[in-house]
């Protein structure tokens, strides 16, 4: 344990820390961000205004809408010159979410995930194989690259079977196995039926990603399968997979709060909530140059302990996520939106917005989507091998613009038209049995 480590600062100078970073990216927002300008202007704040971190709660905040509204530019704060990649991510919005990333903000997230990778225990000898559904790419390179950095042998996310992953984890004898809980539940039931040995597994840890692990899964992988495990979190749009994460302790996931300063707020009024007391997470970003976030409102419900670990680290730890307070439906961390959904299906049905209801069928531990759309005479024509073709057509089509796969079934309105009269787009398959 490095004592030194920023991971171990005083509170004293962690306020010291977040004042000075924050004061620093609020002026840069400010004076390149035409969308932060105008924003902090209409609630009366600007640079000045920002004597100490406390004074946080006078910004404004920033939702996925806004990242989408000002596709592709609109929240950059350098020059295109300065920028060495973008990301244009599924945003479960109309328009995806770009974010530029400079030499600087680089270095510094792959950094932030060798750290996270560290504190899990991984190191120089490990064989880490990642395995992400498609819509996880860019958490998939941010893994890659930090264990990399520790010097770690990566077996990439590749787009192969379930079986062929596990031939490839006995095969290459890896050691840390990074994946979502359901994925990683799903590939140890083919794993037992087809009667794979268990000695044929050389791993030593799990790092689940994505969803929110429960103590049952926990118990499951550490018991059945004799491994560590570790919980992380992480938002494509901030810090990625790594911005908070647990260390042995397992008593909370720990905030990179040298990279980041959360808050939690009320999802209504969006007024500040005390410590412990559960609320929206919100997320400013105080180290990235490209693409700073104020007051990022996540949609993940979360409460949060200021209390040193008894690992020794001063960084603040949030809970497990609880739920979602926004209208967004996460499917093996992929978060899909009705808007999104209806924008893909007025494009498939020459703008026709045909009514839909999205079933979540449970299959060896994975969440299956299946999208029951209202019949009409833009899709059945009365050949039934034209729609067919039209069905195939739209779920790859589908698959492409969400990350992971579905099935489309067309229905008569009748037979969805119960489970859509609340708002909802999405149910369970026992709910919409039951009538819904």
């Amino acid at each position: 344990m490095n004592k030194d480590s920023v991971e171990y600062l005083s509170p004293e100078q962690w306020t010291q820390w977040h004042t000075e970073l924050l004061q620093s990216t609020v002026n840069r927002a400010f004076s390149r961000v035409p969308f932060y300008k105008e924003r902090m202007r209409q609630v009366g704040v600007g640079p000045d205004d920002i004597g100490s971190v406390d004074d946080i709660a006078r910004l404004p905040f920033t939702t996925r809408d806004d990242l989408s509204d000002n596709y592709p530019y609109g929240l950059f704060s350098v020059p295109l010159r300065d920028i060495v990649r973008i990301h244009a991510l599924r945003s479960g919005h109309a328009n995806p979410v770009a974010r530029g990333l400079t030499v600087q903000d680089l270095r510094k997230r792959t950094q932030l995930t060798a750290r996270f990778f560290k504190t899990s225990g991984v190191g120089a000898d490990d064989i880490v194989q990642i395995c992400l559904d498609p819509g996880m790419a860019l958490h998939g390179q941010d893994l890659k690259e930090g264990a990399e950095n520790l010097g770690a042998l990566v077996i990439p996310p590749d787009p192969v079977s379930t079986f062929t992953r596990l031939r490839i984890m006995t095969d290459f004898k890896t050691t840390v196995l990074v994946t979502t809980p359901s994925y990683g539940r799903h590939l140890f039931e083919i794993f037992r039926e087809r009667n794979m040995p268990l000695a044929a597994l050389n791993l030593k840890t799990v790092i689940l990603i994505g969803e929110t692990l429960t103590p049952e899964t926990r118990m499951i992988f550490e018991k059945e399968l004799d491994v560590e495990t570790r919980a992380a979190y992480g938002i494509f749009e901030a810090s990625g997979p790594s911005m908070a994460y647990e260390c042995p302790c397992k008593c909370g996931l720990h905030i990179a709060m040298d990279h980041v300063i959360p808050e939690i707020v009320d999802p209504r009024s969006g007024e500040t909530l005390p410590e412990g007391q559960p609320g929206e997470l919100v997320i400013t970003t105080v180290t990235a140059r490209a693409n700073p976030l104020i007051r990022f409102r996540t949609g993940d419900v979360t409460s949060i302990s200021r209390q040193v670990c008894e690992c020794g680290r001063t960084t603040w730890r949030m809970n497990p996520v609880e739920s979602r307070c926004d209208n967004l439906l996460t499917v093996r961390g992929v978060k899909i939106s009705a808007g999104q959904m209806k924008k893909l299906i007025a494009d498939r049905t020459g703008g026709s917005e045909l009514p839909f209801l999205i079933v979540l069928h449970k299959w060896k531990h994975l969440t299956q989507i299946e999208i029951l759309l209202s019949i009409d005479e833009t899709i059945f024509t009365g050949s039934l091998p034209q729609l067919h073709r039209w069905i195939r057509r739209s779920e790859e089509i589908f698959q492409e613009a969400i990350g992971i796969s579905c099935r489309i079934r067309p229905v008569e309105f009748d037979s969805i038209e119960p489970c859509l009269q609340d708002g909802k787009f999405a149910v369970d398959q026992r709910v919409f049995e039951a009538g819904c």
